[in-house]
């Protein structure tokens, strides 16, 4: 990777832009117990044959954020003699970066003063991190004694509709500077029918 600044590689320490701190991923499959006769004989009255045979499955996955740098529009150290082209590191003002309640503090960063470097450093700003529930609920129901079944399944992803955040505006001189302005895909369900014979 190529320095920014190269008369300031202090400037440069700093987390990978891959940097995922932590990541959770588990797995569940659950059948229904009336199936197997673990609440007594095999099913005999008709709502105990509707709920027997019913598998859900899903799984949850979750990671923090990658970290972000705050950076200002436009050349204001003017090193290109034009004062309007490319962008650098935004200005530190030595407030905390992370703040309760909001994505991350604005006031930790400012535009560099005209004909100045921000001395801001790289990835500092914590990313959103991820959480999705993905779901899905199936049977198979034996159509006749050839091997004949009608398999129904009902899937969802991000099924309790969590909203993520992909990426924040992390330009200091921009209107949406420290807002969202991107998310994750929102619930999507699948039904699907499938005869096998």
């Amino acid at each position: 990777m190529v320095a920014l600044y190269d008369d300031n590689l202090s400037l440069e320490r700093g987390l990978s832009s891959f940097d995922v701190r932590h990541t959770l991923s588990a797995g569940w499959v659950w059948t229904s117990p009336i199936a197997q006769g673990v609440f007594g004989p095999p099913p005999e009255h008709l709502w105990q044959r509707l709920l027997k045979s019913w598998t859900i499955t899903g799984n949850i996955a979750g990671n923090t954020g990658t970290p972000l740098t705050a950076q200002a529009l436009g050349n204001q150290a003017n090193s290109g003699g034009s004062g309007v082209v490319g962008s650098g590191r935004a200005d530190s003002t030595g407030l905390p970066v992370t703040l309760a309640g909001a994505w991350f503090n604005p006031a930790a960063f400012t535009t560099p003063s005209a004909g100045q470097l921000g001395n801001a450093g790289r990835n500092t700003i914590p990313g959103p991190g991820v959480f999705t529930v993905n779901m899905s609920v199936g049977r198979s129901f034996r159509l006749d004694d050839n091997r004949r079944s009608l398999e129904l399944r009902a899937s969802s992803n991000n099924a309790f509709n969590k909203v993520n955040i992909s990426r924040l505006a992390t330009t200091v001189n921009a209107s949406n500077f420290g807002l969202p302005t991107a998310a994750g895909n929102m619930r999507t369900i699948t039904l699907s029918m499938r005869v096998r014979f």
